[in-house]
């Protein structure tokens, strides 16, 4: 199912003693745009713990109730690496986290489908954004979604509207659309989506998101209902639209 990762903030992620905490961030790898960590805060009101967990450790999801079980106990939570929230998540600090928690490197394999019968849409693997390089880039291969809500969508001819959400399928935790807010477009704001597959380029430095389509094709999709789940008939004439429009 492809749900919002604005809606999954703020779950509750439980230790396998007990131990509560709550989702602030989902960090994805910018080579191939899957949530990699859940940035837990298991903090008191009195101070805050960010822990960084990799998303391995994630049991089956409790939907209902909007809880986040983990196969990891309070002591490795209580002694985990900080989080240094000022400063980007380098590859040097993933590893070092990696070696704590026992756990293989996502990087050192291609993706793979995960196991059991699933029809996926759109097909996996995904095309992803190529990152523009700066040379005030940090050694990160790890990026929020904090950090991408907001970014503008740059059109092939215009500027438009701002990242306001993202949607993952909750099956592989691959992030395969935009949500874009028209909000330049008034009276006739609205959102709509734009598929991963879509986005030609990505400056984390300039904050804006470049797609190789026209701002009035992007203006008459299909409106996106965050109150409605994204179905196949919906992913189908989202496709159809933009594919006539090319």
């Amino acid at each position: 199912m492809k749900r919002s990762l604005r809606n999954l903030k703020d779950y509750t992620v439980e230790t396998q003693d007990g131990q509560k905490g709550k989702v602030k961030d989902f960090l994805f790898d910018e080579d191939r745009w899957i949530i990699r960590y859940l940035d837990v805060d298991f903090g008191t009101w009195m101070k805050d713990k960010r822990v960084l967990i990799p998303r391995v450790f994630l049991e089956k999801p409790d939907w209902e109730n909007k809880n986040f079980p983990v196969k990891l106990d309070n002591d490795l939570i209580d002694k985990c690496p900080t989080l240094d929230e000022k400063a980007p998540v380098s590859r040097e600090f993933e590893e070092k986290l990696n070696m704590y928690y026992q756990n293989e490197y996502y990087w050192m394999y291609s993706y793979s489908l995960p196991m059991g019968n699933y029809a996926f849409f759109p097909s996996r693997p995904l095309n992803v954004p190529t990152k523009k390089i700066s040379e005030d880039d940090v050694h990160t291969k790890l990026r929020s979604f904090k950090e991408i809500k907001g970014y503008t969508i740059n059109a092939s001819d215009d500027k438009l509207g701002h990242v306001e959400d993202i949607i993952v399928d909750d099956i592989d935790w691959q992030l395969v659309y935009l949500v874009v807010d028209t909000s330049n477009w008034r009276p006739w704001s609205k959102k709509v989506l734009i598929s991963v597959t879509w986005l030609t380029d990505i400056s984390y430095a300039l904050m804006e998101v470049s797609v190789d389509l026209h701002t009035e094709t992007i203006k008459n999709a299909p409106e996106f209902d965050a109150g409605h789940p994204v179905d196949v008939e919906y992913e189908k004439n989202l496709f159809e639209h933009y594919e006539k429009e090319k």
